[in-house]
């Protein structure tokens, strides 16, 4: 027999659905608590009595009633689903879970549980009610909820996804645990008060925290969970215990702090309010559910409503006095409207708890600072003893610093300097240090005396220094400072000092000096890396007119064998090895690379191919000569070279590398000890074909609109953004409908200039998308799009890009543009005059590829950048590479002393987005969090 008979709308699932997805098509009917499942699939007329649930509707029933909710669920997917579905009402009695195939006319129970069976009895160890459900490809199913409890019941169901909903778990956990946190640490807070001043408020406001805090461990199931499982009976009856001890409380509190108010009507009202919280607190022992409940209600609404309204008649007769029990009363209201409107499952609680704890926290912060105030008013005699202590604090502070502190003249003449800057400086006594001073003054400290003069000059135009100086000590041992100033003037204003810090920053400035190094050269064997040499042939492009030299591709033959036959660490030393042995060849003007594992460059400046020849025959005879011994094994090494020349058409340095790498590729197929030139009349012709046609596809795609926008997805790691954060990315459609990635084809449309013209079409592109979809512009919190530089240097596209904002009205903060960090230094004029110009209208601006360059950090002084995403080669291998996990830190510690975001490229794996977390980073991009996708899916 189905199911149902009534034609129900279906809920669909599939992977591609939201992680927390709402049961959109519900229906409920109300029936006799004893009826059962078999009833109601076996009867038409109780099929026909399900309602749709509206949106946020309740359903209010009696205590031998109960709710049964129905949902028709499809797995649209082409595999297995897993989902757990959850009905979040931790108070309800009991709820059972049905999933019933209506096409095989079977059922299976799938949970009962509820608050009057054991907290262990649960399918899962969790607050609410949930249950395990798994569909198949295309596999249709009904779910059927019954729940029963005297109360009003929340309609809210979802499916999750399991990894979402151990999440959101874990959030929620960790967050009810802090709330609990805060509200005990008022209690104690409060008995603390209790036994300084023996005031009854503070009992009674302690004792208004520990139940206030139990009442809400109650309502969101942490009590049953935590403190009594095995026992449900006590799970029922606490609520009401802890919510009338809490109005008691509450209602004793304003009575003493308002006791000359308590006359008349007023005091009749907190009797009333008083009698019906003892009601309450006592009624599991005389009243049944509903009765219970209706006494709760009554309660709340008299005690908070009577006590409200003798707030705003203090307001209105003016009592400034009573100000604190007004706002006690108003906040205290506002607390528990929220808390009881979110129990009954009309908001939504995860809104309403942050505020609900800082409306607590406000009102008892007041009325403890409102106590301490008054006690520190009364005793004028003790402000004075801790004015006196807090001027020795000074002193200590002063004298026991750990960083140099010091007072001077403005002409210089030493006033005062403390312990450590005596240290600092070499001297054993402040006396000492003065004598040395008298004539020339604190000037004999600085390597520069004029450091010292500029620094006055600053200080008399009102600017506080800070600031970087080599510095002398006692001995004239070199050090460097870290400094810090300010004029200070006397109590007359007639005299002026400098007051100031010292911090000696050697040991840092030694290691920035290192991790300089480390950016340039192989850990290993302490030869350049390939950035640095493809950045000395980049330089030779452009340094000189007329291009003249040649390199080498070397590749070891033997690596791998010796690596597998032996140990990394033979690897290691046999690279070693061949390093010192090239060295020994290789003149000191040539650049000498560790380009990859195995592979070695060689740059010859000024020299034609017959000496790189030359070089070449001299490391082969070389190598035929050398013995590699590991732990008793002798391997011989043999070695190939490609060779290539440089050209006048040559101004790629990648592209020059794999010239030489190619023709060492050949030389290898060809045998051991080989040298190979690339022949540039073969496969130049070939490149540039090949390059002419990528050209035409190019400027086809444009015409035709054949690209395709994707987008990746930036995840926020140590901020907190509501919206979506991704970046545009392009693909090539090809006429068979494949996609084509931008690493085909961005060099040849840079080498020809279509850049401009794709960049400008992806702006276009995107915006009018964003025009047709103006509610994901509500969602959107960034969008990152990559400009590259003969954009930058086109005249005409900084008019054009403004021409599009204004034709499409797309909110200028929501776009972030991305400028390579080579593109920005290398067009720094005209990159700066475009980022000025977008960034006063509210765009961003992120410097992409951070990192590939030391000398980065000197233009970001002066470089208006909001994001730096940092090269996705020292990202990828931070977790067996320390040297790049120390430059991630690196860059990311100045960008953030500089108020830079930081974003971490090519974050592959949960391993690596685990440690850029770790490091501080503030944004994380790559397959661990998202794969590119079509911009089109994330309407879907």
């Amino acid at each position: 027999m189905p199911s149902v008979a009534f034609h129900a709308e279906v809920n669909h699932v599939n992977h591609s659905a939201e992680s927390n997805q709402k049961i959109a098509n519900l229906y409920f009917q109300i029936t006799d608590a004893d009826v059962q499942l078999q009833e109601i699939l076996a009867s038409p007329a109780y099929h026909h009595k399900f309602q749709f649930v509206t949106d946020k509707q309740q359903v209010q029933f009696k205590q031998y009633q109960a709710v049964w909710f129905f949902a028709r669920v499809q797995n649209t997917d082409y595999r297995t689903i897993n989902r757990l579905l959850e009905y979040h009402f931790p108070p309800a009695d009991k709820v059972e879970i049905y999933q019933v195939d209506r096409h095989k006319q079977d059922f299976k129970l799938l949970s009962r549980t509820g608050n009057e069976y054991p907290f262990s009895e649960r399918t899962l160890p969790y607050r609410g009610y949930a249950a395990n459900i798994n569909l198949a490809r295309g596999e249709e199913v009904d779910i059927y909820i019954k729940v029963q409890d005297a109360a009003i019941i929340p309609s809210n169901i979802r499916l999750w996804q399991p990894e979402a909903f151990i999440e959101h778990q874990q959030h929620t956990a960790m967050f009810d645990g802090m709330l609990q946190g805060v509200l005990w640490l008022l209690a104690a807070y409060n008995l603390l008060l209790l036994y300084r001043s023996r005031d009854k408020i503070y009992l009674y406001n302690g004792i208004f925290f520990i139940s206030f805090a139990l009442t809400i461990a109650i309502l969101n199931g942490m009590a049953f969970a935590v403190l009594w499982p095995q026992y449900p009976e006590i799970n029922q009856a606490t609520i009401y215990l802890s919510v009338g001890m809490t109005m008691l409380m509450f209602n004793l509190a304003i009575r003493h702090a308002l006791s000359h108010y308590m006359t008349g009507i007023w005091n009749w009202s907190n009797i009333v309010s008083s009698i019906s919280a003892l009601l309450l607190l006592f009624s599991p022992l005389y009243a049944s559910g509903e009765l219970r409940l209706l006494i709760l209600f009554s309660c709340l609404s008299w005690v908070l409503a009577s006590n409200f309204i003798l707030a705003l008649r203090l307001i209105i007769s003016g009592q400034q006095q009573s100000k604190r029990f007004i706002w006690v009363s108003i906040f205290t209201l506002i607390s528990a409207v929220l808390l009881t409107t979110t129990q009954a499952g009309y908001l939504n609680d995860l809104l309403i708890w942050p505020y609900t704890l800082l409306a607590l926290v406000i009102f008892s912060l007041a009325l403890s600072s409102f106590n301490l105030k008054n006690i520190t008013e009364n005793k004028a005699t003790e402000n004075k003893d801790a004015q006196i202590f807090e001027l020795m604090q000074y002193h200590d502070i002063f004298h026991n610093a750990v960083e140099g502190m010091f007072i001077t003249t403005v002409d210089g003449k030493l006033l005062n300097a403390n312990t450590a800057l005596q240290t600092i400086l070499g001297y054993n006594s402040l006396s000492e240090m003065k004598k040395a001073t008298e004539t020339n003054g604190m000037a004999i400290f600085y390597a520069d005396p004029n450091d010292r003069v500029e620094m006055v000059a600053q200080l008399q135009t009102g600017r506080n220094r800070n600031f970087e100086a080599p510095a002398l000590r006692a001995d004239s041992t070199p050090f460097w400072a870290l400094m810090s100033a300010r004029l200070a003037y006397g109590q007359q204003q007639d005299r002026a000092f400098i007051h100031g810090s010292v911090i000696d920053i050697t040991e840092q400035k030694q290691a920035n000096e290192k991790l300089a190094y480390l950016a340039n050269h192989d850990p290993l064997t302490a030869l350049y890396n390939r950035h640095y040499f493809e950045q000395q042939i980049h330089s030779l492009f452009t340094a000189i007119p007329t291009v003249a030299g040649s390199i080498l591709f070397v590749d070891i033959d033997q690596f791998r064998l010796v690596n597998d036959s032996c140990s990394h660490s033979a690897g290691d030393a046999l690279l070693k090895q061949i390093s010192e042995l090239f060295k020994h060849y290789i003149d000191v003007s040539y650049t000498l690379a560790r380009l990859d594992g195995d592979e070695f460059g060689i740059l010859l400046v000024d020299r034609n191919i017959n000496e790189a020849f030359a070089l070449a025959y001299s490391l082969l005879d070389a190598m035929k000569e050398f013995r590699f011994i590991w732990q008793g094994n002798v391997f011989s090494i043999s070695i190939c070279i490609g060779l290539t020349e440089l050209t006048l058409q040559d101004s790629n340095a990648d592209t020059v590398i794999k010239r030489a790498a190619a023709a060492c590729t050949i030389a290898k197929e060809k045998g051991h000890n080989r040298i190979q030139l690339y022949d540039a009349e073969d496969l130049d012709t070939q490149r540039h074909q090949d390059e002419i046609n990528w050209v035409a596809q190019l400027r086809q795609a444009i015409e035709l609109d054949q690209f395709v926008l994707f987008q990746q997805t930036i995840k926020p790691l140590s901020v907190t953004e509501a919206g979506l954060h991704y970046e545009i990315l392009l693909r090539l459609r090809t006429a068979d409908n494949n996609l084509i990635s931008p690493d085909s084809f961005i060099s040849s449309a840079e080498r020809y200039g279509l850049m401009p013209l794709i960049d400008r079409w992806v702006i276009k592109q995107y915006f009018h998308w964003l025009q047709q979809h103006p509610t994901h512009i509500k969602q959107l919190t960034m969008c990152c799009i990559n400009l590259s530089g003969s954009s930058l240097t086109d005249s005409s596209f900084k008019h054009d890009v403004q021409k599009l904002f204004n034709d499409y009205s797309i909110p200028y903060k929501l776009i972030c543009f991305e400028i390579t960090e080579t593109v920005a230094i290398v067009n720094l004029h005209n990159t700066l005059d475009f980022i000025n110009h977008f960034r006063q209208q509210g765009c961003q601006f992120a410097l992409d590829d951070f990192g590939s360059g030391f000398s980065s950090y000197g233009y970001l002084k002066n470089f208006p950048a909001d994001y730096i995403k940092i090269d996705g080669h020292f990202v990828r291998d931070l977790l067996n590479d320390q040297y790049d996990k120390a430059i991630v830190k690196s860059i990311h510690d100045i960008a953030k002393a500089m108020g830079i975001r930081t974003v971490a490229e090519y974050v592959e794996n949960d391993q690596i987005l685990q440690a850029v977390q770790q490091l501080g980073i503030d944004y994380a991009q790559g397959y661990a969090i998202a794969k590119p996708q079509p911009l089109a899916d994330l309407l879907k």
